[in-house]
């Protein structure tokens, strides 16, 4: 009860901040990590900067591209009357879903991570989605004989090609992820993915031969090959997959899927059929692809905002450009493959974007009243500006008004 009514009380502090700022007025809020959790292997950081997030309630779900967990805050009221994440709690992967990476089956030496990039919440569940990109070797500072030799390494390993949905139940300190979790008519949700290897997983096999996709398959995802970077789920199983790359011709992409529980293997999930534009069974199709005119930027995550979806864009490859928010207005209604031309994504807000720092990375709705929504933005490589102390970043909260 006490939970509750903190819970509250933090929410309406939260709505009052949204309903007294400007439109156009940013806000920053605190992400406090545990101290103990900070340090992640190769000297990173997770304090460095998150890839996604997602928020329900005073909850708030984020993920870093270098490891296998997910990590929890808490919305909390600070001393100055204001607002801030913290309480933050651990959830690794390798506990709750069959991840085909393991330390036992890779070679010493070689990464685990999931390169998460993207998180949802649908159906009282957790969503997450790895990049399921190629990765070319970094040349770092090795002499131009053998930087050249490693610009040609590609590889498909980790636990990258990982699409999977985690079941959430209360605990005494907030959501828990849980393996399964029964429902009150007595069915069990399990923690499941979709089945793959350390190569490929029923998605990218399924896109092997698409005309738009498949040749990128192979690109490694800096040099604009295939690489998600957005998700976001609605109720049912209905997936919108956000690509950083391809851009094609200028057009980025947004695949959509629908997976369900797998009728007879436990722990995965499967992919089924879409309706199609007409009632007829054989317009139904596996997948669909939106190509969205986002000024020559790529998709960096996706949100959902009730029917439409918000649009986090910005540099396909490495480099300088721009970050942007665009509304997909009633996103929800398509049911064939499209193409949305600029004047059909209006921006709500343009972000600043560093060469190599400060990239935002995610967004997601942390409050709402009316017609005005609080967008959170969470950055990745973050420099010391964008610190906000030991073991903690800074987040942006930008009021944005739907009509």
């Amino acid at each position: 009860m006490m939970e509750s009514l903190i819970a509250v009380t933090v929410a309406l502090g939260l709505a009052r901040l949204i309903g007294t700022q400007m439109p156009s007025t940013p806000r920053r809020i605190r992400l406090q990590f545990d101290r103990t959790h900070d340090s992640l292997p190769r000297g990173k950081r997770l304090s460095d900067g998150m890839s996604a997030g997602a928020a329900m309630n005073d909850t708030l779900w984020l993920a870093h591209d270098e490891t296998l967990f997910v990590e929890r805050l808490r919305m909390t009221k600070t001393r100055g009357g204001g607002v801030e994440y913290a309480g933050h709690r651990r959830f690794d992967l390798r506990k709750l879903l069959a991840l085909p990476a393991s330390a036992s089956n890779v070679h010493p030496g070689a990464s685990l991570e999931a390169d998460l990039e993207g998180i949802a919440i649908a159906d009282g569940c957790l969503w997450l989605a790895g990049s399921h990109s190629a990765v070319r070797d970094p040349v770092g500072d090795l002499p131009p004989s053998k930087a050249i030799a490693t610009l040609a390494n590609i590889r498909r390993a980790g636990n990258r090609f990982l699409l999977a949905r985690i079941p959430m139940q209360p605990g005494p300190e907030g959501p828990m992820l849980v393996r399964e979790v029964t429902l009150r008519n007595g069915s069990t949700v399990r923690a499941a993915r979709l089945p793959g290897g350390r190569k490929n997983n029923a998605l990218t096999r399924l896109l092997r031969e698409d005309p738009h996709l498949g040749p990128f398959l192979a690109i490694p995802s800096k040099d604009n090959g295939f690489d998600i970077e957005g998700l976001a789920v609605a109720p049912g199983g209905r997936v919108f997959l956000g690509l950083r790359g391809p851009v094609i011709d200028g057009w980025a992409c947004v695949l959509e899927i629908a997976v369900t529980t797998h009728a007879r293997r436990s722990g995965e999930l499967a992919m089924q059929r879409l309706p199609g534009s007409a009632r007829s069974a054989r317009q139904s199709v596996l997948y669909r692809k939106h190509f969205l005119d986002l000024q020559g930027a790529g998709v960096r995550d996706l949100c959902l905002a009730g029917r439409d979806l918000l649009v986090l864009s910005g540099p396909p490859m490495r480099g300088k450009g721009k970050a942007r928010v665009h509304r997909w207005k009633n996103a929800l209604a398509v049911k064939r493959d499209s193409m949305l031309e600029r004047r059909e994504l209006p921006t709500l807000l343009e972000l600043p974007y560093g060469e190599k720092k400060n990239h935002p990375e995610g967004i997601t709705i942390v409050g709402q009243r009316g017609n005005l929504l609080g967008l959170m933005t969470i950055y990745e490589s973050v420099d010391d500006d964008q610190r906000a102390g030991r073991a903690a970043i800074w987040a942006t909260l930008h009021p944005l008004v739907m009509r």
